[in-house]
């Protein structure tokens, strides 16, 4: 959690059809005007997108605050509130008090009771994200902020212990499948390719969306690329 207030946009294909970037620039401008030391970075979809363009706002030690259908001319008084610690209660959509990354456990900090919880709100209530648990609440270009929800634990501990052969033969045992509509066991994808000969190799990414009634693996991509990989 970083000890300055990080304000975030939703900049997902729903958001930016909605304005965010212009919210995105307006915030940018805002901030260095004001000279307040504000961190503003870009997030992907939440969720909700048809309440877009969502800002997300944190205060050190307090909630993450989800405001909805912000404009750009609503950035200097979004960042007057920051300066005063008081939110406009008109933008403000719900609050995140802490977040499973599933990788990792995240507080965020206890407050705004007058705030509703994000999934005590009619739309989330009831959900349990998993694929896009990420997706909205980190930067998905900052491979660090991935790693700082326990992103690459798995992988890390694999080069530690530096026995891949025995990591595949797991997979193989488990007859894990690719997500794609082949099912490929993912085992045996990963023992060829460990096997191949060749002085460079790549990993290739299958974002097609082709096919008809085809997941939106753009949802995915634009919040959270750590996904991407199919097996």
């Amino acid at each position: 959690m970083p000890a300055i207030p990080r304000v975030t946009v939703g900049m997902g294909t729903c958001g930016r059809g909605n304005g965010a970037e212009e919210v995105y620039h307006a915030l940018n401008e805002a901030i260095e005007r004001s000279g307040l030391d504000v961190m503003l970075t870009g997030v992907g979809c939440f969720g909700a997108c048809f309440q877009e363009p969502l800002v997300g706002v944190r205060l050190p030690g307090n909630p993450l605050v989800i405001l909805h259908r912000v404009h750009a001319n609503d950035a200097a008084r979004i960042l007057e509130s920051i300066s005063s610690q008081k939110l406009p209660k008109d933008l403000i959509y719900c609050k995140i008090e802490e977040w499973d990354h599933i990788t990792a456990q995240v507080k965020y900090g206890q407050g705004y009771p007058e705030i509703t919880p994000w999934n005590a709100i009619p739309f989330f209530k009831g959900q349990k994200k998993i694929v896009l648990r990420n997706c909205g609440l980190i930067n998905p270009s900052d491979i660090e902020e991935y790693i700082g929800v326990g992103g690459y634990q798995a992988l890390y501990k694999v080069l530690i212990d530096g026995r891949g052969e025995s990591v595949i033969e797991q997979i193989k045992a488990a007859r894990l499948r690719g997500r794609g509509g082949a099912g490929f066991l993912t085992g045996n994808k990963w023992d060829f390719l460990a096997k191949a000969k060749a002085d460079t190799k790549y990993m290739i990414c299958n974002a097609d969306e082709g096919d008809p009634g085809a997941y939106m693996n753009r949802n995915e991509i634009e919040g959270d690329p750590m996904h991407c990989w199919r097996g």
